[in-house]
């Protein structure tokens, strides 16, 4: 009997927290989320993250474009700039987007934002019938930012990630100054 009370109980939790998380996403909106994002720290699993140890600061200009949205992305992959343009689609709740399969049919969830300084990110990529994904920090400034980074970390954490799986990338600009 006790075990199937915390058993419900632990469920119930659980079920607060996803919902909590999906009340903050409710009024995404796109129009403040819109401009430029510097990517600055990612998470992952060590069997998904690059074997490049100074990973360089990466960006993303974010822009409504109709019904879709324009991304304009640049980051480092094996010491190499690497610069793509996509177009996404809304996805099925506030705060995701698709992109299509020829670009890797990625999905990008909005974890947490306060569309003034940092956006959580989620990259979920479907490559080989396994997803894997990968949390990124984005800031609109270079500046550190320790609350983004906490916050950062604690989300990192809640997607069963350990605090060793963070990685903050190098303040190295040759990347990004590809979108000017």
């Amino acid at each position: 009997m006790r075990g199937n009370l915390l058993t419900a109980l632990l469920g119930l939790l659980v079920v607060l927290a996803a919902g909590k998380e999906d009340l903050g996403l409710q009024n995404f909106n796109l129009t403040q989320f819109s401009g430029m994002w510097y990517e600055i720290a990612l998470a992952s699993n060590p069997e998904h993250q690059s074997p490049s140890p100074g990973r360089k600061v990466g960006a993303v200009r974010v822009e409504q474009d109709g019904a879709q949205l324009s991304l304009t992305s640049v980051s480092d992959h094996m010491n190499l700039c690497v610069k793509e343009k996509n177009q996404a689609m809304k996805g099925d709740a506030p705060g995701k987007f698709k992109l299509p399969l020829d670009s890797g049919g990625k999905e990008v969830i909005v974890v947490a934002t306060d569309y003034k300084t940092y956006a959580i990110m989620s990259i979920v990529l479907h490559r080989g019938g396994k997803p894997s994904s990968v949390l990124k920090l984005y800031t609109r400034t270079l500046d550190h930012n320790e609350k983004a980074t906490e916050k950062f970390v604690e989300k990192a954490v809640e997607q069963g990630l350990s605090v060793s799986d963070v990685r903050l990338l190098t303040k190295d600009l040759t990347c990004v100054n590809l979108l000017s």
